[in-house]
């Protein structure tokens, strides 16, 4: 298996409870994710910690040369006792992403702050990084525009 990972960060107009509530509710992903197509509530269970959390089944469309896939994958979301958002995601063939959400109270808004490491297998990490970082970047300016009430702009 092969690492890499991301980190992204955007400043949002909006108090972080706002964005927290936002981001924490997975059915939103759809407004702001370019690959998300449909994502269905599994489960809730309870962690060791006594933290919740929520598993889903998410669709996502991917153009992969002149063909469109599409593929289905779980995650894990939940919120730590730090007030982060984490994802987990599972994908075949032994894809999984990581992902931990900070939003920070800055000024009269909000610094958000992402982190996802992936590890795959060494054909595919290159793949997964660029797909992951990509639409992670349109996500966040989605993110932006949608909770602050500003167009978004399209490539």
């Amino acid at each position: 298996m092969a690492h890499a990972s991301f980190d992204l960060e955007t400043f949002i107009g909006v108090p972080p409870e706002k964005v927290t509530s936002f981001l924490s509710t997975l059915s939103n992903h759809t407004q702001i994710h370019p690959l998300i197509v449909k994502i269905t509530h599994m489960k809730s269970t309870v962690a060791a910690d006594g933290s919740h959390v929520n598993h889903y089944k998410i669709t996502d469309r991917m153009k992969q040369g002149p063909f469109m896939t599409t593929f289905t994958y779980s995650v894990e979301m939940s919120i730590n006792a730090k007030g982060q958002i984490v994802y987990d995601a599972h994908q075949s063939p032994g894809i999984f992403l990581h992902n931990v959400t900070t939003c920070i109270p800055e000024g009269n808004g909000t610094l958000v702050k992402e982190r996802v490491e992936i590890t795959a297998p060494g054909l595919l990490v290159k793949t997964v990084y660029k797909q992951g970082y990509a639409s992670h970047q349109e996500m966040f300016t989605k993110l932006k525009a949608l909770l602050e009430g500003t167009p978004i702009t399209s490539k």
